[in-house]
């Protein structure tokens, strides 16, 4: 090689690194809207898909989860206790529905972000996404951070600030047990009902 050619890949080397060494960071918008999108994505699979939400600080506490599609007798959701005792859910807010619902809401009341609406979306340096939003406890109202783990673009598990609920999403099929043991505690719930 001679020295014009040495110099010149010299240069163009020096170029592509500078270059990459100057990618601009991503912006709050930017995160915002990766987020935004993660959370839709997620409700939506699990709307889509059945899912289970075990509650990792309460073993073996969980949450069943089935589609519209595959509700069983019009149920579709049970709640075990750390007992595996069993309780059907009438209404329920999927964890991974949480950020998309509130979004949602503050949009149709046309409202800013403050008040009940009020939300904060961050980028940890490991990946994860801290999600804060107005909530009420027994103290009253304030602002709680839920750590979400994103897995293929979809959260995969939330650590709750101070509500001792951290949680792992598993989205699909449930198990024929978990199925069955859903089907036996909807049968429990109609028969209590019917005495």
């Amino acid at each position: 090689m001679n020295k014009a050619s040495v110099l010149k890949a010299v240069l163009a080397f020096g170029l592509v690194f500078g270059l990459a060494g100057c990618a601009p960071a991503e912006t709050q918008a930017q995160i915002e809207a990766d987020f935004i999108k993660i959370a839709k994505d997620s409700c939506a699979k699990a709307q889509k898909e059945d899912v289970i939400q075990r509650y990792t600080n309460d073993k073996p506490a969980r949450v069943i989860a089935l589609s519209r599609d595959h509700a069983y007798k019009d149920y579709s959701a049970i709640y075990f206790d750390n007992e595996d005792k069993a309780q059907v859910i009438y209404e329920l807010e999927l964890t991974v529905c949480g950020p998309s619902y509130l979004l949602s809401m503050q949009e149709e009341a046309n409202h800013d972000n403050s008040g009940d609406y009020e939300h904060h979306i961050k980028r940890n340096d490991d990946g994860t996404y801290t999600w804060t939003q107005h909530v009420y406890s027994e103290e009253g109202g304030k602002l709680a951070d839920t750590i979400f783990t994103v897995l293929n673009g979809v959260i995969v598990s939330a650590d709750s600030e101070g509500l001792q609920q951290d949680q792992t999403i598993e989205y699909g099929p449930v198990t024929g047990a978990d199925l069955q043991a859903l089907k036996d505690a909807v049968d429990a719930e109609l028969e209590r009902l019917n005495e």
